[in-house]
């Protein structure tokens, strides 16, 4: 569609003294160019109509990096850090989320953090149950995004083994020496 409206589809109507149309969330843009508004009487709708330039907003994280600090093995802790969006301008808010995928499928858990941060600690002994990944999402006042960025969720363990201990304190009731 052009500023003349070559090509006009969808869209809508609203009454009289009504100046806003809003456009449903994840509205497919297609190869449309410009929003147009026309305006109708009872007899007969105008033949040119008003034109702005149809505006494409994309905000992602990016390099979305994690290190586990929970040594149990299937649990997690530490935080996660991303870029944040290079145009922040729409950005009110990053959803973190566990996923089994980098897509996002099966997401839960996590939270949120403000426009301009871009770390959201996971408390120690979060479960890791079966989830593969973290993902970020960022939202607008309208929707959260649909694609994430992602990153391999690791689970570090380790645990000391093998250990032995010899009182070397005679007294009864007290103990001292070394453990190995």
């Amino acid at each position: 569609m052009d500023t003349a409206g070559a090509g006009k589809s969808g869209g809508g109507f609203v009454n009289s003294g009504v100046s806003t149309y809003s456009f449903s969330a994840d509205t497919a843009k297609g190869s449309f160019t410009h929003i147009v508004v026309y305006t109708k009487s009872s007899l007969v709708e105008q033949t040119t109509p008003a034109a702005v330039a149809l505006a494409d907003s994309a905000a992602s994280a990016s390099s979305v990096a994690w290190t586990d600090k929970d040594l149990d093995s299937a649990q997690i802790g530490g935080d996660t850090t991303w870029t944040l969006a290079a145009d922040e301008t729409y950005v009110s808010n990053y959803y973190i989320y566990l996923a089994t995928d980098t897509a996002g499928a099966g997401k839960s858990g996590g939270g949120n953090v403000n426009s301009g941060v871009n770390t959201y600690p996971f408390s120690a002994d979060t479960a890791k149950a079966s989830f593969t990944h973290i993902v970020v999402y960022t939202k607008s006042s309208l929707v959260e995004q649909t694609t994430p960025a992602a990153v391999a969720l690791g689970d570090s363990a380790a645990s000391a083994s093998s250990l032995a201990f010899a009182d070397k304190d005679l007294d009864s009731v007290q103990i001292g020496g070394d453990t190995t």
